[in-house]
């Protein structure tokens, strides 16, 4: 783990040690820390849901520009841009929630997959004797390195293979206190020696470790089967209810992607989709259910149980979240906004036509009547002229 992960671990930690001191229950603390860590994590998840409910909000009028815009890339980049910043949505608001939630992810992983560390006072020199005691070095049986050590040391090695112990490679990483624990009453002789060669321990310490070790251990332990174990070890040979165990993740996964897909299926317009959108669909559903599925068969029970527990937890705040901001239904919502918008515009534009062909009318009509007006003032000068031009007749000149 990096050392950004272990700062972060150390409150986890605390806050996992108090559930385990009311509940003294490992898979009971795994529930309760799970859960009160998802609470915590909510409002972050809630921010992230928010934005992707604006992004669906927008959607519609997205999908226009891409089909407006189909052939010139550069054009629809620019609209797209114009209009996430006129409706104030940013592309990447929802990265600092998903990322924090990524980084205090690992911190969880550190304090799930270490219950010694952080759920007992063995100290982690202890538990490093303890990991040597119960391992051999995989290295040296190795046909490529066998050059590199005596006959005595292959020997050795091979002696502690034979007697059931641990790889010295998958003592490194996540597992290395699930797998110590799982087989420290069973070497607790070579672990006592392996702890009192240390300066500062003597026999009464030794045992006071690995009895608190082994107490924590009985906590894995439901019959003849270790949740310690990994449940894909001796392959169809060792089929056992701890298969049960991977075939719950995956099958929790399946349905929190199932349900994740199903709130997002509304979103995209079936008419408009990016490319590989299909594809990028089915590895969600699919994939990583898959991937869940073979992973749990591969590393301890324990860990099985922490997947269930988060994925089911993870599949009742998906309901919730989309229940608060449903990315379909604002889509769709502003889908009926959008039609009525353009419906109202349509109608505005008809309106003034209309208007502006009234007053086109109006204004025809007004020239028409002034021009008739001319016309017949224009005829009565005429009149006026022809008839002052016209002679004078001999009853006129008589009257005169």
């Amino acid at each position: 783990m990096g050392i950004i992960f272990d700062w972060i671990a150390i409150p986890l930690a605390w806050l996992m040690k108090v559930i385990y001191g009311w509940i003294p229950n490992y898979f009971v603390t795994i529930f309760l820390f799970t859960l009160l860590m998802r609470l915590l994590m909510f409002p972050l998840s809630l921010k992230s849901q928010k934005m992707q409910a604006d992004r669906a909000r927008l959607a519609p009028r997205l999908e226009r520009l891409q089909k407006k815009y189909a052939q010139d890339p550069k054009k629809l980049q620019e609209k797209q841009m114009a209009l996430y910043e006129k409706e104030g949505v940013s592309m990447t608001g929802g990265c600092l929630p998903m990322l924090t939630q990524m980084v205090v992810l690992f911190g969880i992983i550190s304090v799930i997959y270490s219950p010694v560390k952080h759920l007992t006072d063995v100290p982690d020199a202890v538990v490093s004797a303890a990991a040597n005691a119960v391992s051999y070095n995989d290295v040296v049986l190795d046909e490529k390195n066998k050059d590199d050590y005596s006959a005595d040391q292959i020997a050795a090695e091979q002696a502690k293979k034979n007697a059931g112990k641990v790889a010295v490679s998958k003592m490194k990483g996540y597992y290395k206190e699930l797998y110590t624990l799982n087989n420290v009453e069973k070497f607790a002789d070579e672990v006592k020696t392996s702890i009192t060669a240390m300066e500062g321990y003597d026999e009464v310490k030794a045992q006071a470790y690995i009895d608190e070790m082994v107490a924590l251990k009985k906590q894995f332990t439901i019959g003849s089967m270790s949740l310690l174990e990994n449940p894909g070890t001796g392959g169809f040979g060792g089929i056992s209810w701890l298969w049960l165990i991977p075939l719950i993740s995956g099958l929790t996964a399946l349905a929190s992607s199932f349900i994740t897909m199903q709130f997002q299926k509304a979103i995209t317009s079936s008419e408009v989709k990016q490319p590989g959108q299909g594809c990028s669909n089915g590895m969600m559903m699919y994939m990583m259910p898959l991937f869940s599925l073979w992973i749990s068969f591969s590393v301890p029970g324990g860990v099985g149980i922490y997947w269930i527990c988060s994925n089911v937890i993870a599949t009742v705040q998906s309901v919730i979240l989309n229940k608060i901001y449903n990315p379909a239904k604002i889509r769709a919502q502003a889908e009926v906004e959008y039609e009525e918008k353009r419906r109202q515009k349509q109608e505005d534009k008809k309106r003034l036509a209309e208007a502006r062909a009234r007053e086109q009318r109006a204004l025809a009509a007004e020239l028409n009547e002034q021009k008739g007006k001319s016309d017949n003032k224009k005829k009565q000068t005429k009149k006026t002229v022809e008839e002052a031009a016209e002679p004078v007749s001999d009853d006129a000149e008589e009257k005169g």
